[in-house]
């Protein structure tokens, strides 16, 4: 059963994993504004690559002067928590990402990669899931153990033409690198894209290839 949280629940939640709703709407926002940017002149990828660089950075940004860290192992981006007890990676979601739909669950709108899948387990086993001797050769030395990929929560979003949906979710089942449930959800509040695009902050998924969403633009500046 998943837990779902909403308005001053939601913030509650947030406030126990040392975020707020400000740093990620300003995240979101600021993510957004350069994506919007792109021309449809670049490869028709470049909005949701953008978008997906920039939430990452930003998100960095936020946090990284908070005490938080930084694991970009195999191209697995996570923002780590400054007890080293979860971290966060971001993602493009389905039109349920947001939104409590009774019996509907948000999912990936692309495939993850191997590390993902792993995290996910990891989630749904809550460390008791043997990651085997491969696992164990290929990360040995590595800056990521078995144990880092417990607790990864998933800043997921959907962007529509007016708003920017978004929840920062706990996932627990992946299907053919499809996340597909989740054990917690923290829905934030929908964000209008036509607010003035926010201030910068104090500076300091692996992408798949295919998790770029590929937005249809007109070509001109917007």
């Amino acid at each position: 059963m998943t837990i779902v949280a909403v308005d001053g629940t939601a913030e509650h939640r947030l406030h126990a994993l040392g975020l707020t709703t400000d740093q990620i709407t300003r995240t979101l926002l600021r993510a957004d504004a350069e994506a919007k940017h792109t021309t449809g002149l670049e490869p028709p990828t470049a909005e949701g690559t953008t978008r997906y660089f920039k939430t990452v950075g930003f998100l960095r940004e936020e946090l990284v002067p908070l005490g938080w860290g930084i694991n970009d192992y195999k191209n697995f981006c996570r923002t780590v928590d400054p007890n080293h007890e979860f971290s966060i990676v971001t993602s493009s979601g389905d039109e349920v990402t947001g939104v409590d739909i009774p019996g509907r669950a948000p999912r990936t709108k692309y495939p993850k990669g191997e590390l993902t899948a792993l995290a996910v387990r990891q989630n749904a086993e809550q460390g008791t899931f043997d990651l085997g001797k491969q696992f164990a050769e290929r990360t040995a030395g590595a800056t990521v153990e078995p144990a880092e990929l417990e607790n990864v929560w998933v800043l997921l979003q959907r962007v529509t033409p007016d708003f920017i949906h978004a929840e920062l979710s706990l996932p627990v089942c992946i299907e053919d690198g499809i996340i597909t449930d989740w054990e917690e959800r923290i829905l934030l509040p929908r964000t209008s894209r036509h607010d003035p695009e926010p201030t910068g902050t104090p500076m300091i998924e692996e992408p798949p290839a295919s998790d770029g969403d590929a937005y249809s633009v007109d070509v001109a500046m917007r």
